[in-house]
């Protein structure tokens, strides 16, 4: 609750919807805890150990005899409450100190999320604009390993979509293509420039062929669900082009190929709900081979898929606004 001082960290003790204490007590402790109750709305937990009392704890025993006598007996319980008040303090310092070292405990909050700003330093990306970004800001976290490196391998992007997505990846490089060429570099006959100097320049036809701007990302053998995840209208493919931009940019080409099992490449049937060059079959496979569902460039379909989502996002705003009050 963003309302409420992290623990160890709050100015007054009436700040803290709880209050921490020990149990008097001299045996030696079975547990952690030893009871919880809510009292006027506030939860107090009393502990065993990590206190001033007990066989393990530095005041004479004859103190925990006193308190444990006075408030079982006499249902006078002014002692404890008063070492509690020492208790409770020293406690949350306690935990405040541990969540020093902890990195996930601070993720339950935003604002004083250190480790994660830490993280962000070192991928090079402040954590502010990550979180405007497609892609959930703790995922990108995750490769940071990858992306503070000045080189990024290809195993390092296979590996981080195939942990986050949970789907087979492999990775294919130098990948065959043609590379248009702009209108400017092309040769023509009686022009000047370089493009039409023999032996420098000049090019035959309008394109050239590369092998070093490009590579192909496999994923699969996906069955029928998983596979519609990547698809051009795909939940998960915006996360992906938002990832592969942050290992490589906008520099390199890539495209996506989808494999499918088997089993899961049905054959098409009227009226199963199956979309016509999408996912339908013209009849079964003929061997345990993975299907290859659709090979594409994701890039092409990203400003298409910002434009169905912000649609969609204006379609449940205005159906939740003309939704009406009880």
């Amino acid at each position: 609750n963003p309302r409420i001082d992290p623990i160890g960290k709050a100015q007054l003790p009436s700040a803290e919807p709880f209050s921490l204490g020990q149990k008097p007590s001299l045996i030696f402790a079975p547990s952690e805890i030893a009871d919880a109750s809510v009292k006027n709305g506030k939860l107090h937990i009393r502990l065993y150990g990590l206190g001033m009392l007990g066989p393990n704890g530095p005041l004479p025993i004859h103190v925990t005899e006193i308190a444990r006598e006075r408030q079982e007996h006499r249902h006078d319980s002014t002692l404890a409450n008063f070492l509690d008040i020492f208790h409770h303090r020293y406690l949350t310092l306690l935990y405040r100190v541990w969540t020093s070292a902890q990195s996930a405990v601070s993720l339950d909050r935003r604002d004083d999320d250190a480790f994660s700003f830490y993280t962000a330093s070192l991928s090079g990306y402040p954590l502010q604009l990550q979180r405007k970004r497609p892609l959930q800001s703790h995922a990108r976290l995750s490769a940071a390993p990858h992306l503070v490196r000045e080189a990024r391998n290809p195993d390092g992007l296979a590996s981080t979509l195939a942990h986050y997505f949970a789907v087979p990846v492999r990775m294919e490089e130098f990948v065959f293509q043609w590379i248009a060429l702009e209108p400017e570099n092309l040769s023509r006959m009686g022009a000047y420039g370089e493009p039409s100097r023999m032996g420098e320049g000049a090019v035959l036809g309008q394109s050239v062929p590369d092998r070093q701007g490009k590579f192909r990302i496999t994923i699969g053998p996906l069955d029928i669900d998983d596979y519609h995840r990547f698809t051009p209208r795909g939940d998960d493919l915006l996360r992906l082009v938002d990832l592969v931009r942050e290992f490589v940019g906008q520099t390199i080409a890539w495209e996506l190929v989808l494999e499918i099992k088997p089993e899961s490449a049905a054959p098409m049937a009227l009226g199963d709900g199956q979309r016509l060059g999408w996912s339908g079959w013209m009849g079964e496979s003929p061997d345990d081979k993975p299907v290859v569902g659709m090979s594409f460039e994701p890039e092409q379909y990203v400003t298409q898929l910002v434009q169905n989502r912000a649609r969609r996002k204006e379609e449940t705003s205005a159906n939740e606004r003309d939704v009406p009050c009880v």
